[in-house]
């Protein structure tokens, strides 16, 4: 690469009245060259506020995380984009760290995988699957994109290498157990119609016994009985998630 031609890049984000959040993470995202937002339907100052921090907001009817998502990228100005969630916050190190990968890489490097810590009723976990969960956001939207999955939606490159990035990013998804809750309801009917038109025959009331297994498994077998309250409120709602989730598989809600 020519050290004197400068790579640019993009961040881009799905919003809708997240005001609060934004206040903290966009600023973070001031080395990017272009800020992008897609945005469905705000009524909280959302975007007023994006577009007072330089950012471009277009509008989008919401219809699954994932194709919000690959619409947003496919929006950018610039190859390689970063795309974040509003909760999701880029501490300066990573920062750092992404722009002058990005700015140094070779033809070969297609991704970045960003190693996400949840922040939860205050407290950055530091054991379980939430204190290490890897995820590829920043990337060239010339050799991938996010799939189609109305829920749990992921980057799928088709050529190139991806590398691991050093430092954290922190995912600070809820405020407060209210906020949990009304995610949770929102995340858990996506999840509920994308079971239903995988697996129209499953059966979601027997699926939802499996409640106090996925309990241990999340408080036991994922280690967050060693991030103390935290951990074990986490391990409860998550466990809840999932009994309803199914709960509306077999209710068709």
């Amino acid at each position: 690469m020519n050290p004197a031609v400068k790579t640019k890049i993009s961040a881009v984000m799905i919003v809708k009245n997240e005001i609060q959040n934004l206040r903290r993470s966009l600023p973070q995202l001031r080395f990017c060259d272009e800020i992008l937002l897609v945005d469905s339907g705000s009524t909280d100052g959302t975007r007023e506020f994006a577009e007072s921090m330089g950012a471009r907001v277009l509008d989008r009817e919401f219809d699954g995380y994932g194709t919000q998502k690959s619409f947003a990228v496919n929006a950018a100005r610039n190859d390689w984009v970063i795309n974040l969630d509003a909760d999701e916050f880029l501490p300066d190190a990573l920062a750092r760290e992404i722009a002058d990968t990005v700015r140094s890489a070779g033809p070969e490097l297609s991704g970045i995988i960003l190693r996400r810590r949840l922040v939860f009723l205050g407290r950055g976990f530091a054991f379980g699957r939430e204190s290490r969960d890897d995820v590829l956001r920043a990337f060239r939207r010339s050799r991938g994109n996010f799939n189609q999955a109305s829920v749990h939606e992921e980057v799928l490159l088709d050529s190139g290498v991806t590398i691991r990035a050093r430092n954290p990013l922190e995912h600070r998804s809820y405020s407060s157990i209210a906020a949990y809750l009304d995610k949770m309801n929102r995340y858990t009917t996506l999840g509920a119609r994308e079971v239903r038109k995988k697996h129209p025959t499953r059966s979601g009331f027997l699926w939802s016994l499996l409640f106090p297994v996925k309990f241990l498994q999340f408080y036991l077998i994922q280690l967050n009985f060693l991030n103390g309250w935290a951990g074990l409120s986490w391990s409860v709602l998550s466990a809840v998630a999932y009994f309803i989730k199914y709960l509306k598989v077999a209710t068709r809600d």
